[in-house]
């Protein structure tokens, strides 16, 4: 009985650990939001200053922690689209000039360093990456961002309020967030010297001014071990530049590299739309080997099976708007629950329309449709719920039409053994039929047998007596046939 009590304890602890620690999350997060906010949430996709200022050398001198000051000069660029951050340096020490550059682009860094004149290829990205987001607070903010995962709440006092984020192991960012204005005052990171020990490296921006929608600080003081290590004045921002050697000077990187500059990353995946009948156009997933369906009745469209990913189902519903405009998303159906087609109705949530399922996947999706998503690639918080749902009855029928377009809901899950509630979804006028992945018709045409699921499709168009000339399945993409026929599917299930 104790060992009982012992164990409900460490339950009960645990679950009460991570509440905390989502909480604290979620209250960072809200407070990070506001700082972005304030600072420029929209930034320019090109952002190019000069930094002018003195470097405090402390270097080995005749007495205890004397410092040189050596004239310094930076120039920074962003380019967000294209994953494209640059840096280039110039000191004056000894009465010589030395220049170190650098010039990242997705996970590829290179560099040559102030006394070394040799291109060398890096894979510390994500130092390089932190090194050039301190240099300002829009980006910087970004970052952290970025590693939101690691993002934490602090406290707070009369003037700020602090939070903490990590970029990689062993390393944590405090940021200190003005209460008054939400913009980033100063941030210290916790480090390790041999000689001092434990120390702190900091960073204040000061005089902040407004451009182009974004709050950029006219002035920046380093901290290392307690003195000033720099003091920085920003001019010359720009907001036209390219990532390339028009603007910059990088003839020092192979012609390869620079040509991959100014490529644009994609952020989504590649959609292909096929027209399978009058008013009807396939959406082939290439990365998730998937496929939609859209059907456009007269006064709008309807969405067919919702595959994993908020930002694939936002990168649908945006190929929807354009494609199909002004005629707005009123409909999404779903075979049934398995993520890869039902597990991005998330993104419709917010959204006037009408979700069509069995009656025993309300909880579930209620559960999917309120959920946050403040981690994943494309953030999503919790908004208010518009989506409403529509059942099919069991083993009942359910039909949508208008004067455009006809399709009929049959809930076959029972007949199917693969998942207890399941809907198939018949086109009368293009003599369609829609399924989730009970089949598959190989693209080399050989037929095999096809079990309870195939002929769960099979019995329901011989039942309804369903004229039916194309058959598609939404799973898979690769290896299957643009669609099967009743012809191929009667013999698939007679085959033992």
């Amino acid at each position: 009985m104790k060992s009982y009590f012992l164990n409900l304890g460490l339950i009960l602890l645990a679950l009460s650990s991570a509440a905390q620690t989502l909480s604290n999350y979620q209250k960072a997060l809200e407070v990070l939001d506001k700082s972005i906010a304030a600072t420029g949430k929209d930034a320019p996709n090109s952002i190019t200053l000069t930094a002018k200022g003195t470097i405090h050398n402390l270097g080995h001198y005749e007495t205890p922690e004397k410092t040189r000051d050596i004239p310094v000069e930076e120039t920074y660029a962003y380019f967000k689209n294209e994953q494209v951050n640059y840096l280039r340096s110039t000191i004056q020490n000894n009465g010589n000039n030395y220049i170190r550059s650098a010039i990242n682009k997705a996970d590829s860094l290179y560099q040559i360093g102030y006394y070394d004149r040799r291109i060398a290829a890096s894979n510390n990205v994500q130092e390089f990456s932190f090194e050039t987001a301190k240099v300002l607070p829009v980006k910087l903010l970004q970052f952290a961002f970025q590693n939101r995962q690691s993002l934490r709440y602090l406290g707070s006092n009369k003037t700020h309020e602090w939070l903490s984020f990590s970029y990689k192991t062993n390393d944590a960012i405090t940021l200190y967030i003005n209460k008054n204005t939400h913009l980033l005052d100063k941030i210290e990171k916790l480090t390790y010297n041999d000689r001092y020990g434990d120390a702190v490296f900091a960073t204040e921006y000061k005089n902040y001014e407004l451009q182009n929608g974004v709050q950029f600080p006219k002035n920046r003081v380093d901290t290392e071990y307690g003195l000033i290590e720099r003091e920085l004045t920003y001019s010359g921002l720009r907001f036209d530049t390219k990532p390339d050697t028009t603007h910059f000077r990088l003839l020092w990187l192979s012609k390869t590299f620079r040509d991959k500059l100014s490529i644009v990353i994609p952020q989504g995946d590649n959609l292909v739309v096929e027209n399978i009948g009058a008013n009807l156009d396939l959406i082939k997933i290439v990365s998730q080997n998937n496929k939609v369906l859209i059907a456009q009745f007269k006064d709008y469209v309807a969405l067919f099976e919702s595959p994993s990913g908020l930002g694939l189902n936002k990168q649908i519903l945006e190929e929807i708007q354009k494609r199909y405009a002004p005629k707005p998303l009123r409909y999404v159906f779903v075979t049934h629950h398995h993520p890869d087609h039902a597990g991005g109705i998330r993104a419709f949530a917010s959204l006037p329309i009408t979700l069509v399922t069995t009656l025993g996947n309300e909880s579930y999706f209620k559960k999917l449709l309120t959920a946050t998503h403040t981690l994943g690639n494309v953030p999503s918080k919790k908004e208010g719920l518009k989506l409403k749902l529509d059942f099919v009855s069991t083993e009942g029928q359910k039909a949508y039409k208008d004067e455009q377009m006809e399709v009929i809901a049959y809930e076959i899950g029972k007949a199917t053994t693969h998942s207890n509630e399941h809907l198939a979804y018949y086109f009368p006028q293009q003599k369609i039929m829609w399924s989730g992945d009970l089949l598959f018709f190989r693209v080399d045409g050989k037929i095999y047998p096809v079990g309870n699921r195939g002929k769960s499709i099979y019995d329901l168009i011989q039942n309804q007596k369903l004229a039916v000339d194309k058959i598609y399945t939404s799973w898979p993409l690769q290896g299957q046939a643009p669609f099967g026929t009743v012809e191929e599917l009667k013999k698939a299930t007679e085959m033992k």
